[in-house]
C-alpha cells in the first residue's frame, strides 16, 4: 500500500510498523499479488519512512481515522486474513464464519473496484497522482442483452482429448443407418454433443474467471464472492445439453445423427448413495451364482440353493452381450441373427437392476402398519439403448417424415398416436431405437404415475424358452402406471424444448419421475429474446416509400434502428429489467430443473446467487456479471456462429420487407366508427380503466345508439367541464359514427363476415337474385358479390353451360330462399365444410392430378362455344374491399406458378378470406388451422411439401410457430404485425423473402413502430402493457385517407379459352388476370430464374 503525498513512496515503499511475529502469515508468493490502492493517511499520529520491502506492514489504525470507510474496510480484511497489505495481496475466503464472510464480501468488493494494476506504479517508478488507472474491477458497463451473449457465444469445438466415437464422427466417419450427408459444422456439433454424453472427465466452473498478478500468475477469480484461487476449479459436466443451433440449419437431422451413432449403447442404472444397483439380467438373476446374482435375490426374498449349474457359453455370452454397453454392437448383425434361434433369447433377456424404496411402505399401506409386517419388493428397471423424443403435436407427422427421409429402415422407430397404447415395460425397452410422442400424449402419461405400484408387483414366475434358460417373460406389469416409469432411458429429446422453461411446466414434474442418463433440448429460441434472427441477415438500413413512410427493411427485426438508438447509448448503462429476470428464470428452469446439471441441480440457489443477482443492479450489472452468464450459457448450448456456418453453407440473406398500404373507403368506415365507439366511451367514462375499454358491439359498432345518444353525450360533456381537446375528439367521433350509420351500402356489407369483390358486366336481374341482402340496394355505386356466391354461380354454369338467364335467376332467388349456406354459421365451421376436401393424402392428390391431364386432353375439352355464349361470358371479376386481401391475391398470381407461399396469421377468420379469394381465383391452397384434427393437418403438410397442385400454405400463427419445417415454399407473408419477435422468429425460415402487411394510421403500424423500437435487444412485454401501445389505444385517432390502389385486379368469372398443357396454366396467367400492383413499392421477378435454394442434409 502507498500513501498518498508521501515523497518518499515515490521512490520506496512504505514503512510503517513492523510485525512483531509473523510466523503464522503465509509466504508473499503464495498469495495474489492484485495491485495497489492510494489511500490518504495523513494526520495527527500518523507517520512514514521509507524501508524495504521483505516483510509485513501494518495498517495505521483505523482507530487514527475513524471517519474513513475505506481504512475501516482494510482494516477489517488484514485483521480476518482477507488480505495484506504492503502492496494489496488477497488470500482466498476459506474457513471462516458465515458472519465474518458475509461483512468480508462486503468490504472486499469496494476494494476491489480501488485496486489499480498499473505495474509501473507497482514497482514504485510512476508518482501515484500523475499514474494511470488500470482498474482489475472493469469501470465500463456491460450494456449486451441476453440475445447479444447469446449471439456472442463461441461455436462448438470438439477437443483435442474425447473419447472415440466424438473423434470418428468428427473426423468424417459415416453415421451407420444414417441415409443423408452431414455438413461439417452439423458433425462438429454432434461429435461435441457425443462428448458431452459419454465423457465423464470433469469440467472447468464457469463460474470462475481467469485473472493475472502483478507477477504474470494466472489466478482464477469468482466475482460473486471474491474467492481467488490458485487452480481453476472443476465441476462434474451435465450429460446433455440445449442444441440451439439456427433456425433451418439441421437441428433433426443432427438429433438423428446423435441416435444412429450410439446405437445400441445401453445407460448405467441411476446412481444412488445408499444402494448398490447392480446391471441383472432374467437368466443370471435366476441361474448365475455371481455374488451380485446371489446378494440380488437374498434382497428379494428369493430362497437360496445350494444347487446352481455351471452356465454354458452360449449363456455367459448372452448375459455379457445384454449387461455391457460397449458390447451392445451386436445391433449390427442384427440381420444375421434374426433367422437364427440366439435372436429371440436376445430379446428375452433384457437387462435391469433393482430399484428400492423403504419409503414408499407407508404410502401404499398406510402408516398403521410397521416395516416388520410389510416388506416391499424392488422396482424393476429396465435398461433401454432406446431415446424417447417428445415433440409439439402438430410435429409428431414432420418427425415421422424426417425420420423416414434421413434413416435407413434398420432403425426401430415408434410412433405413438394419440389414440395408441403403450407396449408394456420390456417391450419399450428392447424392440425400439426411437420413440417419438407428441408432449401432449406425455403430459398425459404423467397422470399414471403411482411408482409405489410398481414396488408391490409379483416376481415374474413365467416359464422359460424351450430349449434354454431365458424366461419367456409374459407379465402384464400394472395397466394403472405408465410403462415410461418403468424404464431407465438413455436419452430424452424435447423438441422446441423452450416450453422447458416454465416452471409450471408439467412436463418438468413429469421429467422429474423418469429415470433417464441424458437429456437434451432441441430449439432455436431458448428463451423468447434469444431469437438467433441474425442468420443470414444483410445490414442495410430503411427505405421509404413516396408518401415518408418506412416501406421494408433488408435486416431482421434483432437490430434497433438508428434512428431509435439513442445518441448517448454508447455512455449509458443498460438496467436488466423484470423481463429479463422471466427469462434468466427460465433459463435456470432449463439448466437446474430439466437438465439437472449437477452443480445447479444439487445447489437450487446458486444460479441465482452467482448468476442472476448480479446483473440486477440500479446501476446496472456488476463487474463481470455478463461474462459469468456466457460462460454458464457455453456450459450447455451448443450453437454455431454465422460466419462459422457459412465456411460450409453459402447462406442467402433473409430480406424481410414491411409493405405499408391504406384502407379502402368501405374498411375506413368501419375503422373510424370503431374508434368512435372506443373515444366515445372513453371520454363518457372519464377515462376509468373499467369503462374505457369498452368494446363496440358487433351490430354496426353501436353507430345507431351512438348517434340515437349524441345529444346526451355532448350535454354530460359540457357538464363535465372536459377540455377543449377531449370534445372535439367527441365531436370526431359522433361525425365518424353519423356517416357510418347513414352509409346503406355499408350497413349492408356489415351484416356479412365475408369480404365481397367488385363485379362488372353482371345482368341486373342475374345479380339481384344471386347477391345477398341489401348489397343490391338501387343506390349502389358498383355491384358488390360474396366469393361464395360467386363461386356457386361459375360451377353452376359449367355444369350447365346452356342455362338461361331466367333460369338463373331462378336459382339465384332459390339459394337465397332456402339459404342455402347461411353465414350466420361460425365461420371456421363454414369453411370447414367447404374446404375439407381440398386437404387429402399424397394418394389422393396424385390421383387427382392424373385426372386433371385426363381432362386437359382433347376428348375431355369442356364445349367453349357453348360457355362463350353463356349469359356470363362477359363478367368480370375485380378487387375486394380488402387491400390487404388484394395484396396477397396479386402476388398469388404473379409468384404462384413458380414459388410456394406460406401465409401466416393469427387470426382464422383472415385466413378465410383468403381461401376464399384464392378460390374464386382458381389457385390452389391448403389451410393448417386449430379447428382441423391434427391427422388432417399432418397430411396436408405433406400434401403441400410433395404436390405441385398446391400452391398456398395458409397457416394459423401459433400453429406455425412451433417448429413447422416447410422447405418448399420461398415466399412467407405475415397478414399483420406480430408483437412478439419469438413467434416470429420461429415462423421464418432460412432464405424466405418475407413481407409483413401493416395498415398505416392504425394499431397495426404502432404496434411495428414500438416492437421496431424495443428491437430484440428487450423481452417484448404484453402489447396491452406496453407504454407506447397504452398510449396510442387511450387516445384513439381517426384515419381520412382512403387507399388510392388503381382497380386493377380483374378476371373473368368464366375462362372459356382454351387451356394450354403446363403447370402453370393451373393458374390463371397475366392475360387472364391484370395484376399490375399499385403498392408503394414494385419489385422486379425473372420467371425464369428460380430463387436459389439452400439444403442442409442432402439425400447420397
Amino acid at each position: 500500500m502507498q500513501l498518498a503525498n508521501c515523497p518518499l513512496c515515490y521512490s520506496d515503499h512504505t514503512k510503517t510498523e513492523q510485525v512483531e511475529d509473523d510466523s503464522d502469515l503465509p509466504p508473499l508468493e503464495d498469495l495474489f499479488a492484485a495491485g495497489t490502492i492510494t489511500v490518504a493517511v495523513h494526520g495527527k499520529g500518523v507517520s512514514c519512512d521509507a524501508s524495504g520491502n521483505s516483510s509485513w506492514r501494518m495498517l495505521p489504525e483505523p482507530s487514527k481515522r475513524p471517519q474513513d470507510p475505506l481504512l475501516l474496510g482494510l482494516g477489517f480484511l488484514a485483521h480476518n486474513l482477507f488480505l495484506r497489505c504492503h502492496v494489496l495481496f488477497i488470500r482466498r475466503l476459506r474457513c471462516r464464519g458465515a458472519a465474518v464472510i458475509k461483512e468480508g464480501r462486503r468490504y472486499l468488493h469496494s476494494v476491489l473496484s480501488l485496486i489499480n494494476c498499473n505495474p509501473r506504479l507497482w514497482i514504485a517508478e510512476e508518482p501515484i497522482l500523475s499514474s494511470e488507472y488500470d482498474h482489475f474491477l472493469p469501470r465500463k458497463s456491460d450494456n449486451r442483452t441476453m440475445a447479444e451473449i447469446y449471439s456472442d457465444l463461441s461455436s462448438p469445438v470438439v477437443p483435442p482429448k474425447c473419447v472415440p466415437l466424438a473423434r470418428e464422427i468428427a473426423d468424417g466417419k459415416p453415421v451407420r443407418g444414417l441415409r443423408s450427408h452431414l455438413y461439417d459444422y452439423q458433425r462438429c456439433s454432434v461429435a461435441v454433443m457425443i462428448e458431452k454424453e459419454l465423457s465423464h472427465l470433469p469440467v472447468p466452473d464457469p463460474l470462475y474467471l481467469a485473472v493475472t498478478s502483478m507477477h504474470g500468475e494466472q489466478y482464477y477469480f469468482r466475482p460473486s464472492d471474491g474467492t481467488i484461487l490458485c487452480e481453476l476449479p472443476m465441476v462434474a459436466p451435465g450429460r446433455g445439453g440445449i442444441l440451439c443451433e439456427e433456425l433451418g440449419t439441421g437441428k433433426t437431422i443432427m438429433i438423428l445423427a446423435l441416435i444412429l451413432s450410439t446405437i445400441g449403447q445401453l445407460p448405467q442404472p441411476e446412481e444412488s448413495m445408499f444402494d448398490f444397483r447392480p446391471v441383472l439380467t432374467p437368466l443370471a438373476y435366476r441361474h448365475f451364482a455371481l455374488p451380485d446374482c446371489v446378494t440380488a435375490r437374498t434382497r428379494a426374498g428369493l430362497e437360496p440353493s445350494d444347487v446352481y449349474n455351471i452356465p454354458s457359453l452360449v449363456d455367459i455370452l448372452l448375459h455379457y452381450i445384454r449387461s455391457r454397453s460397449q458390447a451392445s454392437s451386436w445391433c449390427e448383425y442384427e440381420d444375421t441373427l434374426e433367422g437364427t434361434s440366439l435372436w429371440p433369447l436376445l430379446h428375452g433377456n433384457t437387462p435391469f437392476y433393482h430399484h428400492y424404496d423403504d419409503n414408499l411402505t407407508a404410502e401404499i399401506f398406510g402408516s398403521s402398519r410397521s416395516r416388520s409386517q410389510v416388506e416391499l419388493g424392488p422396482r424393476v428397471m429396465y435398461l433401454s439403448a432406446a431415446t424417447l423424443v417428445v415433440v409439439p403435436l402438430t410435429l409428431l407427422g414432420q418427425w415421422d417424415r424426417e425420420i423416414q427421409k434421413h434413416c435407413h429402415s434398420n432403425a426401430r422407430v415408434l410412433i405413438v398416436r394419440q389414440s395408441d397404447v403403450l407396449p408394456a415395460a420390456r417391450i419399450l425397452a428392447t424392440s425400439y431405437d426411437l420413440i417419438v410422442m407428441s408432449d401432449v400424449r406425455f403430459c398425459r402419461e404423467s397422470r399414471n404415475k403411482k411408482v409405489a405400484r410398481l414396488h408391490a408387483l409379483p416376481r415374474c414366475t413365467c416359464p422359460c424358452f424351450e430349449g434354454s434358460r431365458i424366461p419367456n417373460c409374459r407379465c402384464p406389469g400394472d395397466t394403472r402406471v405408465t410403462p415410461l416409469l418403468q424404464v431407465r432411458w438413455k436419452r430424452l429429446v424435447v423438441d422446441e424444448g423452450h416450453i422447458a422453461g416454465n416452471v409450471s411446466a408439467t412436463i418438468n414434474y413429469f421429467v422429474k419421475e423418469l429415470s433417464i442418463e441424458r437429456k437434451w433440448i432441441v430449439t432455436g429460441t431458448p428463451t423468447s429474446n434469444m431469437l438467433g434472427l441474425s442468420l443470414g441477415c444483410t445490414k442495410e438500413g430503411w427505405e421509404t416509400d413516396p408518401s415518408g413512410s418506412p416501406s421494408s427493411r433488408n435486416n431482421s427485426d434483432c437490430n434497433t434502428p438508428e434512428d431509435t438508438t439513442p445518441s448517448s447509448a454508447d455512455t449509458s448503462v443498460r438496467i436488466w429489467s423484470r423481463y429479463d429476470t422471466a427469462n434468466l428464470r427460465k433459463l435456470n428452469t432449463m439448466i437446474a430443473d430439466f437438465l439437472a446439471i449437477p452443480q445447479f441441480r444439487t445447489d437450487h440457489k446458486s444460479f441465482g446467487v452467482h448468476v442472476s443477482s448480479r446483473l440486477y443492479n440500479r446501476r446496472g450489472p456488476q463487474p463481470f456479471a455478463t461474462d459469468i452468464l456466457s460462460q454458464v450459457m457455453h456450459m450447455v448450448m451448443i450453437r454455431h456462429r454465422v460466419q462459422d456456418l457459412e465456411k460450409d453453407v453459402v447462406l442467402p440473406p433473409m430480406k424481410h420487407e414491411f409493405v405499408y398500404m391504406d384502407l379502402s373507403e368501405y374498411a375506413l368506415k368501419s375503422f373510424n366508427a370503431m374508434q368512435a365507439a372506443v373515444a366515445i366511451n372513453a371520454i363518457d367514462s372519464e377515462r376509468q380503466v373499467r369503462g374505457m375499454f369498452w368494446s363496440a358491439s358487433n351490430i354496426l359498432y353501436n353507430v345507431d345508439q351512438i348517434c340515437q345518444e349524441a345529444q346526451s353525450f355532448r350535454t354530460r360533456a359540457l357538464q363535465r367541464r372536459i377540455p377543449k381537446e377531449e370534445y372535439e375528439l367527441l365531436e370526431g367521433a359522433l361525425t365518424h359514427a353519423a356517416a357510418a350509420a347513414s352509409d346503406t351500402l355499408w350497413r349492408a356489407i356489415q351484416k356479412h363476415e365475408d369480404v365481397p369483390f367488385k363485379v362488372t358486366g353482371l345482368d341486373t336481374g342475374i345479380y339481384e337474385a344471386w347477391t345477398r341482402g341489401d348489397l343490391k340496394a338501387k343506390s349502389r355505386e358498383v355491384d358488390l358479390m360474396h366469393s361464395n356466391r360467386l363461386i356457386e354461380l361459375r360451377d353452376l354454369v359449367h355444369v350447365r353451360p346452356l342455362i338461361s338467364p331466367q333460369n338463373l335467376i331462378c336459382e339465384g332467388i332459390k339459394l337465397n330462399a332456402e339459404g342455402a349456406r347461411p353465414l350466420e354459421q361460425e365461420p371456421s365451421q363454414a369453411r370447414e365444410s367447404t374446404h375439407a376436401g381440398t386437404i387429402k393424402s399424397v394418394t389422393e392428390v396424385f390421383n387427382e392430378e392424373m385426372e386433371t391431364l385426363k381432362r386437359k386432353s382433347p376428348s375431355y375439352l369442356p364445349n367453349l362455344q357453348l360457355l362463350q355464349n353463356s349469359p356470363l361470358s362477359g363478367v368480370r371479376v375485380g378487387p375486394s374491399l380488402s387491400t390487404k386481401l388484394n395484396y396477397i391475391l396479386t402476388e398469388a398470381l404473379r409468384y404462384s406458378a413458380d414459388e410456394k407461399f406460406l401465409i401466416f396469421s393469427k387470426s382464422p377468420l383472415t385466413l378465410a378470406h383468403v381461401a376464399e379469394g384464392l378460390a374464386l381465383f382458381g389457385v390452389k391452397y391448403l389451410r393448417y388451422t386449430c379447428d382441423m384434427q391434427p391427422a388432417l393437418r399432418e397430411q396436408a403438410v405433406m400434401t403441400f411439401e410433395s404436390s405441385d397442385t398446391y400452391r398456398l400454405f395458409l397457416i394459423e400463427l401459433k400453429l406455425g410457430a412451433r417448429g413447422l419445417n416447410l422447405v418448399s415454399a420461398s415466399r412467407v407473408i405475415f397478414c399483420e404485425p406480430v408483437w412478439h419477435p419469438d413467434v416470429e422468429s420461429q415462423a421464418i425460415k432460412v432464405g424466405n423473402s418475407i413481407k409483413t402487411l401493416v395498415i398505416r394510421g392504425t394499431a397495426e403500424e404502432a404496434m411495428l413502430a414500438r416492437r421496431q423500437h424495443l428491437s430484440c435487444r428487450e423481452q417484448v412485454p404484453k402489447m396491452t402493457d406496453e407504454s407506447g401501445m397504452r398510449q396510442f389505444m387511450e387516445n384513439p385517432q381517426f384515419l381520412n385517407i382512403v387507399s388510392s390502389e388503381p382497380d386493377r385486379l380483374s378476371m373473368p368469372l368464366i375462362d372459356a379459352r382454351a387451356p394450354s398443357f403446363n403447370r402453370s396454366s393451373e393458374n390463371h396467367s397475366a392475360a387472364d388476370v391484370d395484376v399490375e400492383s399499385g403498392c408503394v413499392y414494385e419489385e422486379k421477378h425473372d420467371r425464369n430464374s428460380k430463387q436459389k435454394r439452400v439444403k442442409f442434409a442432402k439425400d447420397v
